[in-house]
């Protein structure tokens, strides 16, 4: 677990490791307004980064980056997409990642 964890309060950016600042760079510019529990969330995730693949890395990053572009109301709806297709049974969700897949591919040129 990483020692930025520890803390109870909100942790200005300059504090975090040089590998949790790379991890959240694309959140750099609003870090230090974020609320405690956003920031802990955040870093939880950023513990992984250092074990992710190069691919993998900069998947992470550009999420990220598309995440923190959306609206409030926009997170929200991705939120609650989310969590509607956590509930759907595991057979069908892969059916429904299968379709999503086959979408993406017809559309790379």
């Amino acid at each position: 677990m990483s020692s930025t964890l520890a803390f109870a309060s909100p942790q200005p950016w300059h504090k975090l490791t040089p590998v949790e600042q790379e991890a959240l760079a694309p959140v750099q510019p609003q870090w230090n307004n974020l609320p405690e529990k956003q920031q802990q969330e955040l870093l939880l995730m950023a513990e992984h980064y250092p074990k992710f693949s190069p691919a993998a890395k900069q998947r992470f990053l550009s999420r990220m980056t598309t995440w923190v572009q959306l609206t409030p109301a926009q997170r929200q709806a991705a939120r609650d997409k989310f969590h509607a297709f956590s509930k759907v049974p595991p057979e069908k969700r892969e059916q429904v990642k299968q379709m999503v897949r086959e979408k993406q591919q017809t559309k790379t040129p």
